[in-house]
């Protein structure tokens, strides 16, 4: 069989992606899942996500392809051809589609990275979020048999949770 990315060479190499219960199987070269590796490696996560996209858009559902920003009008597909949106707005409609994909490859749906110098961050906002990230980390030790970490992480989880239903009332 040949390489579905190149379709010059013989495909050796799998790629396996499963989206909506459908799995979906892409055949590579050597050569092009190098190139695949070497861009995520590098930080091109454009090309890896155009990559991994082209898998999925075969099992593309049909509503998938008439759906477009209600902001800048971009079309689902073209973002699935570039890998890039249009806008803020495309976050938020194609949230149902982007979701599986940034957890996948960010390890979390929520931006998490640097802020303004000037941003003060709303003391609600930073409580729901260490809660969040110490329930991901609480299921991590547990899926990892790290009970004693697990255990920490509760006791954490419990004074956070216990304080803000004190501050409620």
């Amino acid at each position: 069989m040949l390489c579905e990315e190149c379709g010059k060479n013989q495909a050796t190499v799998s790629i396996t992606v499963t989206a909506g219960g459908e799995m979906r199987t892409r055949r590579l070269c050597p050569e092009c899942m190098k190139k695949m590796e070497s861009s995520l490696a590098n930080g091109d996560i454009q090309s890896f996500l155009t990559s991994v996209l082209s898998v999925l858009s075969s099992a593309k559902k049909p509503r998938e392809e008439s759906l477009c920003c209600s902001n800048c009008g971009l079309p689902y597909a073209e973002f699935e051809r570039t890998g890039r949106v249009g806008c803020a707005q495309c976050y938020r409609d194609f949230s149902e589609q982007l979701k599986p994909l940034l957890q996948r490859i960010h390890g979390r749906t929520q931006h998490a990275g640097r802020h303004p110098s000037t941003f003060v961050p709303d003391p609600k906002d930073s409580l729901a979020l260490k809660i969040s990230e110490l329930r991901q980390k609480m299921d991590e030790a547990v899926a990892t048999e790290n009970f004693e970490d697990a255990a920490k992480y509760r006791d954490e989880l419990r004074m956070l949770t216990d304080g803000k239903e004190a501050a409620k009332e």
